[in-house]
């Protein structure tokens, strides 16, 4: 057993799977601290201050919340293909507008708004200087469009039943989720769905899929997980014993 940094690292004697301490945000997608426009004399290079301030924030989208605007106006939420325009619910109210942590990640990755609007350094949206998401990252393609991704801000364990508007092939939020086998993987405190995956009220959310912060999980790889997905890899299906992917999607989904 090593301690590194106040993390403890326990490493199994034959096992291929590495439990590490992450690099964090520096190096990953949501590091920018070498754009060009980021030159704030208060604090030059920043790392943090793109999303987060420690003075003056706004405490309804996220921890010290910084960046400016947040996408505003109306969403349209996922429909399904069974009830179409119905949003997903199970039993619980109807999901009409994305939850607050869900809009501090639109606020960027709605294609609308400038990664670099942010505290006193805000660039006027789509104008010379400006750095706007235009690839695939952009969710909704600045339409405030979500009917064509996962839904998100509906609470899980409403979700999980065998009632009218419920799903029986998800697995309750107390079922672990899935680890890959092999490679480098930080786990959480709770390797359950409801600890690693779902937020404090049991809802799915942008962060449920992705670590912002690259942290836990499996870590950003430019080739292998560039999207900062949590869970990545392969690991043996129960099945026939063979190396299998998509442990994130199957870690909720009983497919």
């Amino acid at each position: 057993m090593k301690t590194l940094n106040l993390l403890t690292l326990t490493v199994v004697t034959g096992s291929l799977l590495t439990l590490t301490a992450h690099a964090g945000i520096i190096g990953s997608p949501h590091d920018f601290s070498q754009r060009s426009w980021n030159n704030n004399p208060a604090d030059p290079n920043t790392v943090c201050s793109v999303c987060h301030v420690p003075h003056h924030a706004s405490s309804t989208y996220g921890p010290l919340w910084g960046h400016d605007p947040i996408s505003g106006g109306t969403w349209q939420m996922y429909a399904n293909g069974v009830s179409p325009g119905a949003n997903v619910k199970g039993g619980a109210a109807a999901v009409t507008q994305p939850n607050p942590s869900s809009l501090a990640c639109l606020s960027c990755h709605d294609g609308s708004i400038a990664v670099n609007a942010y505290g006193s350094a805000a660039a006027p949206n789509r104008t010379a200087g400006s750095e706007i998401i235009t690839n695939g990252a952009a969710i909704s393609e600045r339409s405030q469009n979500l009917t064509h991704s996962h839904p998100i801000s509906f609470n899980y364990q409403a979700l999980y039943g065998f009632g009218p508007g419920q799903d029986k092939w998800i697995w309750p939020y107390g079922t672990p989720v899935l680890t890959p086998s092999s490679g480098s993987f930080t786990p959480g405190n709770d390797m359950s769905i409801k600890g690693f995956l779902l937020d404090a009220q049991g809802n799915v959310e942008c962060n449920s899929c992705h670590d912002v912060h690259n942290q836990e999980g499996s870590p950003y790889d430019i080739a292998n997980n560039p999207h900062l997905v949590k869970i990545n890899g392969t690991a043996p299906n129960s099945v026939n014993g063979l190396a299998t992917g998509s442990l994130l999607c199957r870690s909720c989904h009983n497919k």
